[in-house]
C-alpha cells in the first residue's frame, strides 16, 4: 500500500466522546510524517480552531476546513472556495428581518459577524470559531471580502426558523443544518472530497494514494475520494454501506490504532 496522504474527521472520528485528541497522535503524525505520508484533520470546523488545537504540530499538518471550503498547508492557504458575493449579501439581509437569528461568516482571515450580537450566539459562535471579530455593518463587509461559509444562528431553533427560512436558497446554495442551533451556506457541491483533489494537486498524489476516515454523513464524499476508506465503528450506516474497511469507535482510539496497524507503527 502506498499511502502518501491520510484524512480523518474530527468530531465522532479522532476525536473522543469528550472532544479530546487521542493520546500519542503527536508523536504517530511525526511518525508517518518520517515515511513521507503527510496527515490532515479534515472538519467543519474553522481553519484556525483546527490550527490551535494542534498545538506543537500545527505548522506540519494539511487542514480541510469548513467542511472543504478552505484548505491549507501549515499556514499556507492552498484553496478558498468563495461563495458569490451576491448570495452571501442576500443571506446576510434575510437575517435582518428574522427576530432572534445571527450570522458568522468565513473569511480567508477567520469569522466575521456584526457588532453587538446576542450573547448567547457569541458564545456559542466563539466555540466553534477561534480567530473572530465583530465589524459594524456586515452586510457592507460581505460585499467587498471574500466569504466561503455563511453559519446562521438560532438558538435551539435552527431547524424550526433557519431551514424553512432558507429554502429558497437550496437551489443557488448547499443548505446544511449542522447542529441544533446552526444552519450553513456554502457553495453547491463542497465537500471534503473536493478539498482531497486540491491536497491531491499540491502533493502531486492520486486519490488513490489517499486514506480517509470518518462517520457522519459529511464525510460520505470524503470517504469516496479515497482509496483506502474507513468508517469508524460508530459510524452511520449510511457511511459504512461506502467504507472499504471499519476500523474501531472515537472511544476506542480507532483512528491511531488502525493507522499504527496499517503501517506497523509502535506506540510511543
Amino acid at each position: 500500500m502506498s499511502i502518501k496522504l491520510i484524512a480523518a474527521d474530527m468530531d465522532g472520528t479522532l476525536l473522543d466522546s469528550a472532544k479530546q485528541l487521542p493520546e500519542g497522535l503527536f508523536p504517530l503524525i511525526r511518525a508517518l510524517r518520517r515515511r513521507g505520508i503527510r496527515f490532515a484533520p479534515a472538519s467543519g470546523r474553522q481553519y484556525y480552531t483546527l490550527y490551535r488545537q494542534f498545538g506543537e504540530i500545527a505548522d506540519e499538518l494539511l487542514y480541510i476546513s469548513e467542511n472543504g471550503a478552505m484548505v491549507c498547508d501549515g499556514a499556507e492557504i492552498v484553496s478558498f472556495e468563495a461563495m458569490p458575493a451576491e448570495e452571501v449579501c442576500r443571506a446576510v439581509e434575510l437575517v435582518r428581518t428574522l427576530p432572534g437569528v445571527y450570522t458568522v461568516v468565513s473569511a480567508r482571515d477567520g469569522g466575521v459577524y456584526e457588532d453587538g450580537d446576542d450573547p448567547a450566539f457569541l458564545k456559542n459562535m466563539s466555540m466553534y470559531c477561534a480567530r473572530h471579530k465583530g465589524v459594524p455593518d456586515l452586510l457592507e463587509f460581505v460585499r467587498h471580502e471574500p466569504v466561503c461559509k455563511v453559519a446562521l444562528f438560532c438558538e435551539g431553533r435552527a431547524e424550526q426558523v433557519l431551514l424553512p427560512a432558507f429554502a429558497p436558497f437550496e437551489g443557488t446554495s448547499q443548505v446544511a443544518l449542522s447542529g441544533a442551533d446552526w444552519v450553513d451556506l456554502m457553495r453547491p457541491g463542497m465537500s471534503k472530497g473536493l478539498a482531497i483533489g486540491a491536497l491531491c494537486g499540491r502533493l502531486q498524489i492520486t486519490p488513490a494514494e489517499c486514506m480517509a476516515f470518518g462517520d457522519y454523513l459529511n464525510d460520505l464524499e470524503l470517504l469516496q475520494a479515497v482509496g483506502e476508506s474507513y468508517a469508524m465503528a460508530n459510524a452511520h450506516a449510511s457511511l459504512k454501506a461506502v467504507a472499504k474497511h471499519f476500523c474501531p469507535s472515537n472511544d476506542e482510539d480507532g483512528v491511531c490504532r488502525t493507522i499504527r496497524a496499517v503501517f506497523g507503527i509502535d506506540k510511543s
